[in-house]
């Protein structure tokens, strides 16, 4: 029986740009499936294989139609599923970690791609895609007190699903990260930095609509903490959602008083929009 061969690009999703090269998505560890989507065994692929686009040797026997999956840059951040003999593609792979005060840990910068291996054995290698699997984000509140101390605003931010399955598909299970910040020279309070989030499931209405932003208020004078804002949607009406490979930027106009405005921008993984001032 004829060898079969793959070989793995990295592309960002947002750019279109090849970086391959780059060395950015590190290791990778391949999934293989039958067509039912049984699993069927794993293999690694090392960073220089991938940087200097190295076929990789499938493993022996029949595989017309079977299902690879690939995961890359699996950091610590997260836990990756050991699947058993019985296990099944669609069931959960990555968990997310329990934080401090039972708030998730946020993911690493995963990869993630998949193909279906063709019916005929090619000639050539066959090719797997990876493109930045997780969203990222980065909120900007604007109308906070600033002679009330930066560590006493924190944001939380709720969302639908907890890790993925094994080719790919966001699993249901409510999450909630919580983010701290700081005061730029504007008055507006930002994060510290943007953050890592699973991305929701454009195919799943639910999934879409479950993002919730809320910013709280700490104070020694009281026993709870003060909800100032809780928002589920931008200044349209549209629900927040979380695109895989792509930056969140949310703007929280609290100037008005009681009427809060939302702005969102959407950005390549790492740029930060930079909003004016009017």
């Amino acid at each position: 029986m004829k060898d079969r061969y793959i070989i793995l690009q990295i592309v960002d999703k947002a750019t279109g740009k090849d970086i391959t090269e780059t060395g950015e998505a590190g290791n990778a560890q391949l999934y293989l499936f039958s067509p039912e989507g049984e699993y069927a065994g794993q293999f690694l692929a090392s960073s220089e294989q991938i940087k200097n686009h190295t076929p990789i040797l499938l493993p022996t026997g029949k595989l017309d139609k079977y299902h690879v999956t690939a995961w890359a840059n699996m950091g610590t951040s997260q836990h990756f599923l050991l699947p058993s003999e019985n296990s099944q593609i669609e069931e959960q792979a990555v968990f997310l970690i329990k934080g401090e005060n039972e708030y998730q840990q946020n993911p690493d910068n995963l990869f993630f791609g998949s193909t279906n291996l063709s019916a005929i054995e090619e000639s050539s290698p066959e090719k797997i895609t990876l493109v930045r699997k997780n969203a990222r984000m980065h909120i900007t509140v604007r109308g906070l007190d600033t002679n009330t101390p930066e560590d006493d605003y924190y944001l939380t931010i709720q969302i639908p699903n907890n890790g993925y399955n094994f080719s790919g598909k966001p699993s249901d299970g409510v999450t909630t990260f919580r983010e701290t910040g700081k005061f730029e020279d504007n008055g507006d309070f930002s994060t510290r930095e943007t953050f890592n989030l699973i991305h929701t499931d454009e195919e799943n209405t639910a999934s879409i609509s479950g993002v919730t932003v809320c910013l709280y208020e700490k104070s020694s004078g009281r026993s709870t903490e003060r909800l100032l804002v809780a928002t589920t949607q931008d200044r349209y009406g549209q629900p927040l959602s979380l695109p895989s490979g792509q930056t969140v930027n949310l703007l929280i106009d609290l100037r008005e008083g009681t009427n809060i405005t939302v702005y969102t921008r959407i950005t390549p993984w790492d740029e930060i929009y930079q909003w004016t001032i009017w």
